[in-house]
């Protein structure tokens, strides 16, 4: 018996010996690319980022990619910070870079936001905002004083100006922003995105003026933007990328014509034969006032054959219908479908929830569209955390950013939360992961390990996901640990994050759990998912004694 304890020990300890290194779950491609992720193509070849000019994010709450001008949800309700805190965004300042310096600069026909990365432009020689199934494949749009022009590129040829014959004679289409570019499988290509209507509120009207030069006490503080009437739109292109034809939807969920009415696709999908777009609405239920408008999470089928667009329909949510007299919600949009039919989307709150007014995810399957959606991050890890989706690949990972794990300050009083990335498994949404303990291994010793490229990196923001589970991230790199623990000198960069293990789904990323909180972690919640490497570790400890007990019988 003592023979075999020796040669256990040995076991164990060799076991132990060989086993402690681990790597970690993503490898940091880091190739200075100083800005803010904003896509990455299918195959994961071209990362794309945006810079913004001015800082009119931390006024909405919100991340500095955001697109003001188009994405109307994101800004509505104005200001949701103390009232000292929103005025200074107002104030004449020459080096705050804010609201103030953004109404300058765009009357003056200034660019604000610019590319880095596979393409560097600007807005003046068109910008791009998605990335197809390779970089070659592109779309964005370009500016010409306040106007803004639709394009594509295919095969990294030409820029093609999505307009048809109401755009060039009317500017009924006067305002086109495309969110993203998909080939099909009949080898055209299908673009989704908003495009203005040329219904009630035009260019040159008193909505468009309020938007772009009015000031905070004439009611501006961008809530009249985009300023137009805006619908969702879908272009199609032929295999040469050649523009085909434009169709928008022909209703809103429940538009009113008093009310700035905005909608807009930001994705689509060929689903069991039927061809999907998704995106959001416009309804008036709410309120009578000018601005009372909210925007649905919501969905179309599309018949290219006869290039009609079928009728709005809402994605039903757990807290009911933004827009109602008594509704929590302020809106809610849907941002993309993957070939299985899942759907991640977000809510905003109108309320306040536990000291916020949050952003909350949510997961919809259009193979089951009676059934609500769910919200699988709600209040976690406490009442009132945000969350939001931003990617999802065919595997059904999903990926976002929510609130960082120690952050629980009240934003109602003036503070913006620091934001964490997060990964999630939409077959099986318990199974989650912020990306900050997926970054890090261990040495032979069992010591955790988190730098990667000589640097130390927090990942805050990620924006997409491939085809074999690659992340676009948005991460703060630092030079050391300590300014990484004291979150001091950062610099911004646009990364991707290559896993491990490719094509990974489940409940993969588990075993590669390395707990990596943000300093000053105030909750002392691990991350989702975690105790994984734990687990890991205890299975192997566990062997040698299993066979023992085999060999005792």
């Amino acid at each position: 018996m003592k023979k075999q304890l020796s040669i256990l020990a040995i076991l164990v300890g060799a076991s132990l010996n060989a086993q402690a290194a681990q790597s970690s779950f993503f490898t940091i491609v880091d190739n200075e690319v100083k800005g803010y992720a904003n896509g990455i193509s299918t195959d994961g070849s071209g990362l794309i980022g945006i810079n913004a000019k001015n800082n009119t994010a931390e006024y909405f709450s919100t991340v500095q990619f955001a697109d003001f001008l188009v994405d109307r949800f994101r800004f509505e309700q104005g200001c949701m910070l103390s009232s000292s805190v929103c005025d200074s965004f107002w104030d004449d300042n020459s080096t705050g870079n804010f609201a103030y310096q953004w109404r300058l600069d765009f009357r003056a026909n200034t660019d604000q936001r610019s590319n880095v990365g596979y393409v560097v432009s600007n807005e003046t020689d068109g910008l791009v905002t998605a990335l197809g199934d390779t970089p070659a494949d592109r779309v964005g749009y370009k500016m010409a004083g306040k106007v803004r022009t639709a394009f594509a590129v295919v095969a990294d040829g030409n820029q093609v100006e999505l307009k048809d014959a109401a755009s060039t004679q009317n500017l009924a289409h006067s305002l086109s922003v495309p969110a993203a570019i998909k080939k099909l499988n009949n080898g055209q290509y299908l673009v989704t995105g908003t495009a203005a209507s040329g219904l009630n509120h035009v260019v040159n009207g008193d909505f468009y003026r309020y938007c772009f030069e009015g000031n905070d006490d004439q009611g501006g503080d961008f809530r009249y933007c985009p300023g137009v009437d805006t619908q969702a739109s879908f272009w199609l292109l032929n295999g040469s990328g050649g523009f085909n034809k434009l169709m928008q939807a022909g209703n809103y969920a429940n538009g009113r014509d008093s009310v700035l009415q905005t909608a807009s696709a930001l994705g689509a999908v060929e689903l069991n034969g039927t061809l999907y777009g998704v995106g959001y609405s416009s309804t008036g239920e709410y309120g009578s006032g000018d601005l009372d408008g909210r925007n649905l999470a919501s969905y179309w089928t599309l018949d290219l054959n006869a290039g009609t667009v079928g009728a709005t329909q809402v994605i039903p949510l757990p807290e009911g219908q933004p827009g109602k007299d008594d509704a929590k919600l302020q809106h809610s949009w849907a941002v993309a479908v993957n070939d299985n039919g899942y759907v991640i989307g977000n809510q905003r709150y109108r309320i306040n929830k536990g000291q916020n007014r949050p952003v909350e995810m949510f997961l919809y399957n259009l193979n089951t569209p009676t059934n609500s959606a769910v919200v699988p991050l709600q209040d976690n890890p406490l009442s009132g955390s945000g969350s939001e989706a931003a990617g999802i690949n065919d595997h059904n990972m999903v990926v976002g950013w929510r609130d960082s794990r120690h952050q629980t300050q009240p934003v109602v009083n003036g503070t913006n939360r620091m934001q964490e990335a997060f990964l999630l498994n939409a077959a099986a949404p318990s199974n989650s992961w912020y990306l900050n303990d997926l970054i890090c291994g261990l040495d032979d010793a069992g010591a955790k390990q988190c730098a990667q490229n000589g640097k130390f990196y927090h990942i805050a923001f990620a924006s997409g996901i491939t085809a074999d589970g690659t992340i676009a991230a948005t991460a703060y790199r630092y030079d050391s640990e300590s300014d990484l623990k004291n979150r001091i000198n950062a610099t911004v960069v646009a990364v991707k994050l290559a896993p491990t293990v490719k094509d990974y789904q489940g409940n993969a990323p588990a075993s590669y759990v390395v707990s990596n909180a943000p300093a000053n972690n105030q909750t002392g919640q691990d991350s989702e998912g975690g105790g994984g490497g734990s687990l890991f570790w205890l299975t192997l400890l566990a062997l040698p004694f299993a066979w023992l007990r085999r060999y005792q019988r």
